[in-house]
């Protein structure tokens, strides 16, 4: 029989601007500063003590791997003074990879693999190496750089077509207009600006130095200025209403209801359960509505019981085409804004979606909420958690 799983502590940086207030920390740095702000609110002592006792392993998303060194988990648990004999790794799905890795920490609690998981996230895409091919030598000519970011984050190596490319033809197959996707994203950094305000939001997140808040967040932001803002390889689809290159990490600790008990913890939520799609990469933006209806299949769920929708913003039109699709509430989807607003440091994003959707169903006493997130190649995932 499968135990109950639940959230139990969550910590995150705030999302920095490419090049921007985080430059200076690696993956590992900022890994570290989310894993130990979720042992901090915890209470260091009670934690050690608890991994102590107890089976314990970390799993971190993170998609652009090249030059962050061995098993970057590994690296995170000496740089957090945590137990030397403690598994780690990574899993990288890209930008569905930290809600893989919540679902693996899910299913090693449930069958008693683990007895606490610490999951989530992180990126550096600051730090991430442009890549030159080399080892056969440069015989003649120019040498070309590829930036890993494209190659291994934002590219699709199927179709060869860059996200946002593939993003602009579901945004015309499915109707949705420039205006659409320009008054979503004003309403992402209006909702962002409103979520630092509240306190019990912000207790979640570590302040680095002088950055105290998602630094891609625009106060003076407006329609008119996203209007004359110029389409990026495509149509509709500019900088203003996709989401920002970024850095940052989003961790979540996870256990058992034994261990609950024994430390006398007080759970967040219970993980009600995953849905995982995949279909066409041409596809790919609209996969979570495919990874969402398998979930609410699966767990017995109806749209109705759902209070708080979370939909990673990779670009306006994938929020607004799946909530076409779902014909979900947008007045309850992405109530702390969206990626588009705060930045997308690919690797942890779904992590920090997982946050603000606990955070919005205390604030607005909703009972479920429902995560989800695209991927390039063309997959989908969902997560369903039950307030407590």
């Amino acid at each position: 029989m499968l135990k109950d799983v639940f959230i139990v502590s969550m910590g995150s940086t705030v999302y920095g601007k490419i090049a921007g207030g985080l430059a200076k920390l690696k993956a590992v740095d900022l890994a570290s500063l989310a894993l130990n702000k979720a042992i901090e609110l915890i209470n260091p002592e009670v934690f050690n003590n608890i991994i102590k006792e107890h089976r314990f392993i970390v799993i971190l998303g993170n998609v652009i791997q090249a030059g962050n060194g061995q098993n970057l988990a590994r690296q995170v648990l000496f740089k957090s003074n945590l137990p030397i004999s403690t598994p780690g790794f990574v899993v990288n799905q890209v930008c569905i990879s930290p809600i893989k890795a919540l679902n693996l920490a899910y299913l090693y609690i449930a069958t008693g693999e683990y007895d606490v998981v610490a999951a989530g996230g992180v990126e550096s895409m600051t730090n991430a190496p442009f890549l030159a091919k080399l080892r056969l030598g440069n015989k003649y000519g120019d040498l070309i750089l590829e930036d890993s970011i494209n190659t291994d984050g934002l590219r699709c190596a199927i179709t060869n077509k860059l996200m946002i490319e593939i993003a602009d033809i579901i945004a015309k197959r499915y109707g949705i207009t420039r205006e659409e996707q320009d008054m979503m994203a004003y309403n992402s950094h209006l909702r962002a600006i409103s979520s630092w305000k509240d306190t019990f939001f912000s207790s979640y997140f570590v302040n680095y130095q002088n950055l105290i808040r998602d630094e891609n967040i625009r106060e003076d932001i407006s329609l008119e200025k996203l209007a004359n803002l110029k389409p990026v390889n495509s149509e509709s689809i500019t900088a203003g209403n996709a989401s920002a290159l970024a850095d940052g990490s989003s961790i979540l600790v996870l256990t058992n209801e034994e261990v609950i008990k024994k430390y006398n913890l007080k759970p967040l939520v219970r993980v009600i359960g995953f849905g995982e799609s995949f279909d066409e990469p041409s596809n790919f933006p609209i996969v979570p509505s495919l990874s969402t209806n398998s979930l609410l299949k699966r767990y017995g769920l109806n749209k109705g019981e759902i209070g708080i929708w979370e939909i990673n913003e990779a670009f306006a039109a994938v929020l607004a085409a799946n909530i076409k699709i779902l014909d979900i509430d947008y007045n309850y989807t992405n109530v702390f804004g969206g990626a588009v607003a705060f930045g997308h440091p690919i690797g942890a994003t779904g992590a920090r979606l997982v946050i603000n959707s606990i955070v919005a169903m205390k604030k607005f006493n909703k009972n479920k909420a429902l995560i989800m997130a695209c991927a390039g190649s063309g997959g989908g995932y969902s997560l369903a958690i039950e307030n407590l």
